[in-house]
C-alpha cells in the first residue's frame, strides 16, 4: 500500500471511529431516558420510532438516498425491532447497567457470526476476549438471579445477539441500513400504538423525553452508526462502543439514583475493559 493510499485508509478508519463513539454517546442516553417515561415497553419502542422515522427519512431526503425494499432490508427491519423491544423490555426488568452490560455481549456474536458465516476464524486476541467478557457477563447474573432481574438479563443477551445481527447488516447483499431502519420503525409504530395510545399518563414532558429519546437515541445514534460501518469492519465497530456500557449507567446513577453493585461492576469492568483493549491492539495492526 502506497504512502497515499495508507493515508486515505488512516483518515477513512479514524472517521468511522469518531461516527462509531458518536453513536455509542447517543445510544448510551437510552438508559435515563427510559427509566424515566412512565410507560410499558412496548409503548415507548412504539411512540419513540415515529420521531427516530421523522429523523431518518428527512437523512435520506437530504442526501438524496433511494428507499429499497427487498428480502435483506426486511430481514434487518425484523432484527433491528427485535433488538429495541427486547433491550427496552430488559432496561425496564433489570437495571440500566444491566441491560446496556448485556447486550454488549454483541461484539462476541458478531466475531462467532463473521467466523460462521465468512469463515474467518478469531484469533488469540479474539478468543480471550471473548472469554473475559463472558466472566463479566456470569458477574451481572450472580447478582441479580431473580424472576425479574434474570428474565431482564436474558431478554438484554439476546437483545445483543440481534444487535449483532444489525452490525452485520451492510455486509449482506442487497442491504440498505437506513431502509431497513424505516422499515423496522413502522414495524414499532403500528406494534406500540394501541399501547402509546392508551398510556394515561400523556403530560408534554413525558412526550418531550419520547422525542429525545427518538431523536438522539434512536434516530442520530442509527446514522452516526451507518456512517461508521462503512468505513470500520463490525468487529471494530461493535468493540469501539465500549464507551456507552460506562456512560449509561453513569447518566442513570445521576439522573435516577440506581446504583452498581461490587460483582456487577467487576463484570463491567472485564466487559468494557476487554473489548476497549481489543479495540486498541486493532487498530495498532497487532491482533491475533
Amino acid at each position: 500500500m502506497t504512502e497515499d493510499r495508507q493515508k486515505q485508509f488512516d483518515k477513512r478508519s479514524m472517521m468511522g471511529t469518531i461516527y462509531v463513539l458518536l453513536s455509542a454517546v447517543c445510544f448510551s442516553t437510552g438508559g435515563v431516558l427510559i427509566k424515566t417515561i412512565p410507560w410499558g415497553s412496548v409503548s415507548i419502542q412504539g411512540a419513540r420510532s415515529i420521531f427516530s422515522t421523522i429523523v431518518i427519512a428527512a437523512y435520506m431526503m437530504v442526501v438524496h438516498q433511494k428507499f429499497v425494499w427487498n428480502k435483506t432490508v426486511v430481514f434487518g427491519a425484523i432484527c433491528n425491532t427485535v433488538m429495541a423491544f427486547t433491550f427496552v423490555a430488559a432496561t425496564k426488568m433489570t437495571s440500566a447497567a444491566n441491560a446496556i452490560v448485556l447486550q454488549f455481549t454483541e461484539p462476541i456474536f458478531v466475531i462467532l457470526l463473521v467466523w460462521l458465516l465468512y469463515k474467518k476464524k478469531p484469533g488469540k486476541d479474539a478468543i480471550i476476549c471473548c472469554t473475559l467478557v463472558f466472566s463479566g457477563i456470569l458477574c451481572f447474573f450472580y447478582e441479580s438471579l431473580s424472576g425479574g432481574g434474570l428474565a431482564g438479563n436474558l431478554l438484554a443477551v439476546f437483545s445483543g445477539f440481534a444487535y449483532a445481527l444489525v452490525m452485520m447488516m451492510k455486509r449482506f447483499p442487497g442491504a440498505d441500513f437506513e431502509s431497513s431502519l424505516i422499515v423496522s420503525n413502522i414495524f414499532s409504530i403500528i406494534i406500540g400504538f394501541p399501547f402509546y395510545t392508551g398510556e394515561s399518563s400523556q403530560t408534554p414532558e413525558i412526550w418531550l423525553f419520547v422525542v429525545l429519546l427518538g431523536v438522539i437515541q434512536f434516530g442520530c445514534s442509527y446514522l452516526f452508526l451507518s456512517k461508521g460501518l462503512e468505513r470500520v469492519t463490525p468487529v471494530a465497530a461493535s468493540l469501539l462502543s465500549t464507551i456507552e456500557p460506562i456512560l449509561n449507567p453513569i447518566l442513570v446513577a445521576i439522573f435516577c439514583g440506581e446504583t452498581i453493585g461490587g460483582i456487577a461492576l467487576i463484570g463491567a469492568v472485564l466487559v468494557v475493559g476487554s473489548a476497549g483493549i481489543y479495540s486498541v491492539r486493532q487498530a495498532a495492526g497487532r491482533t491475533t
